[in-house]
């Protein structure tokens, strides 16, 4: 191997398969020991480019949001955080996330639109679209 390689785009199995055909077998585990060892680790993404768009009325944008949020909470209703880039189906399906529980909890097999009972689409204000199929 080349000690000037800083990353590489293999799979840990393909580095202990390229080291078992060269030099001696390993297992994926010593690979990962061997890595860690070196102190080579997966890429993590950092979120801090900031995009340089202008946004009009941004500030009043959160500032409305905070306000109708306290008055919800003052009113004893309940406030949902939900991405706004694509809709949430409606009914018995799985939902990515952390859940305790005594015993499991029974979800349709697939998310097929056809077997929700609606939507929700949120577009700043939550709406709530009927199924019409």
């Amino acid at each position: 191997m080349n000690d000037k390689v800083k990353w590489t785009n293999l799979t840990r199995q393909e580095i202990a398969d390229k080291l078992g055909e060269k030099y001696f077998p390993v297992s994926v585990t010593v690979v990962d020991q061997l890595l860690e060892k070196q102190g080579y680790r997966p890429p993590q993404a950092f979120k801090s480019e900031a995009r340089k768009k202008n946004i009009p009325d941004r500030d009043e944008q959160f500032n409305n949001i905070a306000l109708l949020k306290e008055e919800y909470h003052a009113n004893g209703n309940p406030v949902m955080s939900m991405d706004v880039k694509k809709k949430e189906l409606i009914g018995n399906f799985h939902r990515r996330g952390t859940l305790q529980t005594l015993e499991p909890v029974r979800v349709n097999d697939h998310d097929f639109e056809s077997l929700a009972d609606g939507f929700v689409k949120p577009d700043g204000l939550y709406d709530l679209y009927q199924n019409l199929g």
